[in-house]
């Protein structure tokens, strides 16, 4: 990347946001920030979400660290069997580990939820979705392996 094509200033309200739906409730408007800032090993992305809404299902990443940083709007965190009612301002914590480190935010407001999620970008990323049954394994290497997704025993025992 050259540096005539790094973005060293950008502004959220600018930004070309971008609809991802995964499942019923699970969804959000969002974008990569850091990427057009030209970062590699430190990942950024903005999240809008509607009521009722979570951009993620509960999940943890095995080798990510994560900080969420609200900018507008309420909602519930899930970190592991405790809940917190969150708000413009609060920094949350998603540190890598398994599943009783996992996190889901939720729009649990009646106005859209803002927010801007950092994280480390380990080369391979290890997500576990605990509700789900699944571990999936994404590769950022350039020209690395596709992703992968693996059930495990909880999804069988459905």
């Amino acid at each position: 990347m050259s540096q005539n094509s790094i973005q060293t200033v950008v502004n959220l309200g600018e930004l070309a946001l971008k609809r991802r739906d995964m499942a019923p409730g699970i969804g959000s408007d969002s974008t990569n920030i850091s990427k057009p800032m030209g970062l590699t090993q430190l990942g950024a992305s903005y999240f809008a979400v509607k009521p009722g809404e979570s951009a993620f299902p509960l999940h943890v990443h095995y080798q990510e660290d994560e900080i969420i940083i609200i900018l507008s709007g309420t909602g519930t965190y899930r970190f592991g069997t405790e809940s917190h009612a969150v708000k413009a301002g609060d920094t949350l914590s998603a540190p890598a580990g398994r599943a009783e480190l996992a996190h889901q935010l939720t729009n649990s407001g009646s106005e859209t939820l803002t927010y801007i999620c950092v994280s480390s970008l380990p080369e391979i990323n290890v997500v576990e979705l605990p509700e789900l049954g699944v571990v999936r394994i994404h590769s950022r290497k350039p020209g690395g392996p596709a992703s992968m997704e693996l059930t495990t025993p909880v999804a069988a025992d459905k």
